[in-house]
């Protein structure tokens, strides 16, 4: 007779939390359940998925709720800035959940790639028609920034979530063959003239004609994502399909 893991997974969590006592790298409460991580159930209570109007595109939250469009588009999306098709976010990028992103990506806990895929895969399933996809490709590390990180955070959630969608996650389609400097602080310009000649695609790697879907922790002006969809598009991508788990709202 087979059972479900589920069942018993109030009972693990139960004798984890006894066994090994965890408090939560926000707020230093007891974290309840292996499944949430480092992360306490009420801080993740408090990560709020995207609600109002956003743009119909890449997903952008309107400050206004007043939006009369069905499918309103904002500035960037009017005037065709971004290459890929389509975005969307989890939540913004706003506390609580830009610090549990940062303990992901700068404090070395691996371990909430899991609960963050699921919040992707979520997004997955509300956009199942936008997002369906042949392919997911993560959007690629230097292999110095990898090499110092220790890993690279849109690859651990790639995996994730193709295991959850069902899609290939295929190894190196897209590479980073150029380090550059941080994009933070710099202009709009400033980051495309500082990402351009930065991924290549090996020849070996066809996706010709295939529609794939590009996965990354943070949406912030999308110029990473851009130059991304650009060298997927170029090499013969049908459409180009953007997941974050954040969205940076100015």
């Amino acid at each position: 007779m087979k059972f479900s893991a589920q069942i018993f997974q109030p009972v693990i969590d139960s004798l984890a939390s006894v066994l090994f006592p965890a408090t939560c790298a926000l707020c230093h409460a007891v974290v309840e359940t292996v499944a949430s991580s480092v992360i306490c159930t009420s801080c993740w209570g408090k990560v709020k998925k995207f609600d109002g109007p956003i743009c119909s595109q890449c997903g952008y939250g309107f400050p206004s709720r007043s939006i009369e469009s069905a499918r309103p588009l904002c500035g960037s999306c009017r005037r065709g800035l971004f290459l890929f098709d389509f975005a969307r976010a989890y939540s913004r990028f706003e506390d609580p959940f830009n610090e549990i992103i940062h303990q992901f990506k700068y404090r070395a806990h691996r371990s909430l790639a899991r609960p963050l895929s699921r919040l992707l895969f979520l997004v997955y399933q509300s956009h199942l028609h936008e997002c369906c996809s042949d392919l997911i490709v993560p959007v690629p590390l230097h292999r110095s920034r990898e090499r110092t990180r220790g890993f690279n955070q849109a690859a651990e959630l790639s995996k994730l979530l193709g295991r959850m969608a069902d899609i290939a996650v295929p190894t190196n389609v897209l590479v980073r063959v150029r380090a550059t400097k941080v994009q933070a602080g710099l202009s709009r310009r400033e980051r495309r003239l500082n990402l351009n000649g930065a991924f290549e695609l090996p020849r070996r790697k066809s996706i010709g004609d295939k529609t794939v879907l590009l996965v990354d922790d943070v949406f912030t002006t999308g110029a990473t994502l851009n130059e991304c969809a650009k060298i997927l598009k170029k090499n013969g991508a049908r459409r180009v399909n953007v997941l974050t788990l954040a969205r940076v709202v100015r």
